[in-house]
């Protein structure tokens, strides 16, 4: 009884879902009247199992994920940002490494 109790309790603080992969993106505009710029932010994270692949400023990305055989393996953990400026550009891409699509213009390039 006491064994079940403590996998029970134990099972509550335990994610069920480990996320290895993140996709960071921040939209900027500008208002011409009022002037003023404003930014807002989306942060998705996810178990890698395929490519990363989703649709941002008419643009198809498609980016390495960490499960293998796309990436590193083992879900070491693709971590991307980008930002999309008011002109609609692409800009600030970065990733951590691990085997994920390289920082800078990669990343930028394998969005068409």
């Amino acid at each position: 009884m006491m064994r079940k109790l403590t996998l029970a309790i134990a099972s509550m603080f335990l994610p069920a879902t480990v996320f290895a992969d993140t996709v960071h993106i921040i939209t900027q505009a500008e208002f011409v009247t009022p002037s003023r710029s404003e930014s807002s932010e989306i942060s998705i994270a996810f178990t890698p199992s395929a490519p990363i692949s989703f649709k941002v400023a008419g643009k198809t990305c498609n980016w390495v994920s960490s499960s293998d055989p796309y990436g590193s393996g083992g879900g070491a953990g693709c971590n991307y940002s980008i930002t999309i400026a008011p002109s609609g550009d692409l800009t600030d891409a970065t990733s951590n490494g691990n085997g994920c699509t390289e920082s800078g213009e990669p990343m930028i390039s394998a969005c068409e």
